[in-house]
């Protein structure tokens, strides 16, 4: 030993099995492991094929005024069959995003807010707007909801839509749904509205997309169902005096993101996006949901996740990192 120094022996790192695979290069991101998946099978878009009884309860209370449409197939033919057109019902939108995205950079696009303000600013947009003719009589002040508006004000949130996908150039849009679970729309006593408010977003989107692709079969436009983290969390206290308080159980989050999520598909969502999300509980619970809905459909949905970092330390408010 050198005096004043301290030698540490060179131990060999223990090896384990996994350090003996050969790395391949990834091809396309990481797959579920449903038959779907693997198989890269192309969603049907007939939703009304899809009858599983969890999922017609949540469509029996729907509060739309007439019987939706919910069945988003096109034509085999309408398009051509090579990249980068892509066919609803022919294409798988697995491969189809993967070739997009390593091909060139794609947009994706979405934030309701700021544009909804935007829009306040040049136009008259205030509580008797929120309400429309649907809520004239609501029993609380709904200004702010501006989910809502996709139900009230259509053409404004339609007008976003076409905004992101003409002027912007978007690839995909995000619904505008942020705030639209049980748990959220509790605050404005909207729970009730929960599968109209998503199936209204996404079926605008899927109206805005597929006019815009129209235009351009070779720029195909998706439509992205937006799940917000909701406004309360399982893994923080809501209490500074007692952090074992919780204002949400994590089963109770589950249902919440579930029925949005038949609504969003229902509506017309090709992909399914955990957004903005500031507590891995919730995230988790989104994505059990989204678990369950693919499992009980046997269909292959893209999903994504972002999440918010809160502070330069590059962790979400539960204290993670991307990592």
């Amino acid at each position: 030993m050198t005096e004043g120094k301290r030698e540490f022996p060179q131990i060999p790192r223990k090896q384990f099995a996994y350090d003996n695979v050969e790395p391949k290069p990834a091809t396309e991101p990481p797959l579920p492991t449903s038959d779907a998946a693997q198989n890269h099978v192309p969603n049907h878009y007939c939703n009304s094929r899809i009858t599983h009884e969890k999922i017609e309860a949540i469509r029996a209370k729907s509060t739309l005024l007439s019987k939706p449409n919910i069945d988003y197939a096109q034509p085999a033919d309408k398009y051509p069959e090579s990249f980068p057109h892509f066919v609803r019902g022919r294409d798988s939108l697995r491969e189809y995003i993967t070739s997009l995205f390593t091909s060139r950079i794609a947009i994706y696009d979405g934030a309701m807010g700021t544009m909804i303000q935007n829009y306040g600013k040049r136009n008259k947009l205030e509580e008797e707007e929120y309400r429309g003719e649907r809520f004239k009589d609501w029993s609380c002040n709904t200004k702010g909801n501006n989910d809502q508006l996709s139900i009230t004000q259509p053409h404004v949130i339609q007008g976003i839509y076409k905004a992101y996908l003409e002027e912007g150039g978007s690839d995909l849009i995000g619904t505008n749904t942020f705030s639209s679970t049980t748990i959220a729309m509790a605050d404005y006593e909207m729970e009730d509205y929960v599968y109209e408010l998503n199936y209204e977003s996404a079926r605008l989107a899927r109206e805005a997309c597929d006019e815009v692709t129209a235009k351009d079969p070779s720029k195909p436009r998706f439509v992205v169902g937006a799940i917000g983290p909701t406004n309360r969390t399982g893994s923080i206290s809501p209490s500074v005096e007692d952090p074992s308080v919780r204002n949400v159980t994590f089963d109770e989050l589950v249902d919440a993101y579930f029925e949005q999520i038949v609504g969003l598909m229902d509506g017309g969502s090709d992909i399914l996006m955990v957004e903005t999300i500031f507590d891995t509980l919730n995230a988790k619970a989104a994505l059990y949901a989204i678990g369950e809905y693919l499992e009980f459909t046997g269909l292959d949905i893209p999903v994504f996740v972002s999440g918010t970092l809160v502070d330069q330390s590059g962790r979400t408010l539960s204290g993670q990192t991307g990592e």
